[in-house]
Order: structure tokens, then C-alpha cells, then sequence
């Protein structure tokens, strides 16, 4: 595999439409136990859950035994695949569709986006959403480069990116997932820090779940050189062959639009 190939493969088809990108994201560090409980506090009922862009179901699952049916979709069939051979409760409808075409219940008590929410059209979904609901949450999880090993973490992500024609610009990520403000009323806005322990080879795993590094993208030679500089990076700060580092998981909610800010005629 070349660095040609892969780019172009980069501007082809679902990244997690795959197989081996849907087993890497058991590696993705988990929401804090907190986040989810803070939903819970402001779902004002507990009878049917949608959770779009739902991937293997991590959230769809954390929720579902608080809520009498749970909708979990995604457009990544690999994705459904896996959701439904992992969890098997009999309150989760698993369903392999995009959340601008999927049919929605009439009447929804909380919506929840991971971070897919920035790969949806916002000005089909949140519409039609504002029919259903009065909540939409979105949730994301971000491991920031331990201190001990930032500048190491980040020159290696400048010079592989780099080789692809890309800018690492880790600032840039949190904002394309907030473009969707725009569409929301929003209410309220928490983090929530924990401390999290993850082997060598879980980190470099979960690297692969990304789009940009999945090893169907990359090929194995380069994924395999990728893994083995970041491996380089990381074991010196490893203790008995785990990395101790903090995640922040971020929650933000409130009632979805029909239009977005400033377009109302």
C-alpha cells in the first residue's frame, strides 16, 4: 500500500462500514458513568429511546434497561452487525439505516447522537426530529495526549497525516461536532473527567476504529508501521503494560429546531 492509495481511499465509501472497524471501537475509552446517569435525570420519560449513528451500541446499551423501547440505528451495516451479536436485550430494536431515511417513532422521549452527529444532514434530521422530541443530546468521549507524552503523540500524528496531506488540528474536531448548534435550543452544556487504563495495544486499536486510520483504508503495511511508531511513542509511560491517562466525556442537550438559528422566514 502506498501513501496514493491510501488518500484516495481516504474520499471513498463508509470508513465504518467494515468489519474490523466496528470490533475497534470496543477499544474507544467508555462514557463516564456519570454522563449517562445525567441523561437520565433529564429524559422527562422512560418509554422509547432513539440513538442515531448508534455504532456498536454503546450508548444505545448503557440506556436502554431505563426506557420501555430503544431505537438503535446506523447507516454502517458492520456497525448493526456488531451491536447485535454483542447485546441481545429484548427492549433494543437494532436498525441498519441512516437517521435522515430511518422511520422514527411518532412520539420520542430522548434522542442521543455519539459523535456521528457531525457526519448527519442537519437540515433533514433536525426537523424532523423537532416533530418527535423536546430532547436531543449529543455525547462524545476525547482521550487528550497525556502530558508526559504530548509532544511526542503530536509530532507523530503531524508526520503521518502529513504524508497524506493533512493537518493535524486535534482544536478543529470538537467544533465540526458543534456545527449542529445551530439546529438546537440549547439547554445545557457539562464535562465530565475520569481516569481511564488502556493497554498499548487497545490505544492503537482504537486508533484504527477512525476513519482516517482504519487498516481497510491504510492496508496492513502501513497500518502496521503506523502501530509500531505509535508503540515506540507510548511504551516508555506504560506501567506493567497499561497507559493511565484522563477521558473527558462531553454532554450537550436541549430541544431540536425546524429551522436553524437565523434562517426563520
Amino acid at each position: 500500500m502506498t501513501y496514493t492509495v491510501w488518500k484516495t481511499r481516504l474520499t471513498q465509501g463508509n470508513a465504518f462500514d467494515n468489519a474490523d472497524v466496528a470490533r475497534c471501537y470496543a477499544h474507544r475509552p467508555p462514557y463516564a458513568p456519570a454522563l449517562l446517569g445525567r441523561l437520565l435525570e433529564l429524559a422527562p420519560g422512560r418509554n422509547q429511546l432513539v440513538d442515531l449513528g448508534c455504532g456498536p451500541g454503546k450508548v444505545a446499551v448503557g440506556l436502554a434497561p431505563h426506557f420501555a423501547h430503544t431505537l438503535a440505528l446506523d447507516p454502517a451495516a458492520a456497525m448493526i452487525d456488531e451491536a447485535r451479536h454483542a447485546h441481545s436485550a429484548p427492549n433494543i430494536t437494532w436498525l441498519h439505516a441512516s437517521a435522515e431515511d430511518a422511520p422514527l417513532p411518532d412520539r420520542i422521549d430522548l434522542v442521543t447522537a455519539g459523535t456521528s452527529v457531525h457526519w448527519m444532514k442537519h437540515a433533514v434530521v433536525f426537523p424532523k426530529l423537532a416533530e418527535r422530541t423536546d430532547l436531543f443530546a449529543t455525547l462524545w468521549v476525547e482521550a487528550p495526549p497525556d502530558p508526559r507524552w504530548d509532544t511526542a503523540y503530536r509530532a507523530l500524528m503531524t508526520d503521518w497525516l502529513g504524508r497524506i496531506g493533512q493537518i493535524y488540528d486535534p482544536m478543529n474536531f470538537p467544533k465540526r461536532i458543534l456545527d449542529y448548534e445551530a439546529w438546537l435550543d440549547k439547554q445545557g452544556h457539562e464535562t465530565f473527567r475520569v481516569p481511564f487504563r488502556q493497554s498499548i495495544d487497545g490505544y492503537i486499536a482504537q486508533m484504527h476504529s477512525t476513519a482516517t486510520f482504519s487498516r481497510a483504508r491504510m492496508g496492513a503495511d502501513l497500518a502496521e508501521e503506523f502501530g509500531s511508531d505509535l508503540r515506540d511513542v507510548l511504551a516508555p509511560y506504560a506501567s506493567d503494560g497499561l497507559l493511565i491517562f484522563d477521558t473527558v466525556s462531553t454532554l450537550v442537550w436541549g430541544t431540536p429546531r425546524r429551522y436553524a438559528h437565523g434562517t426563520e422566514s
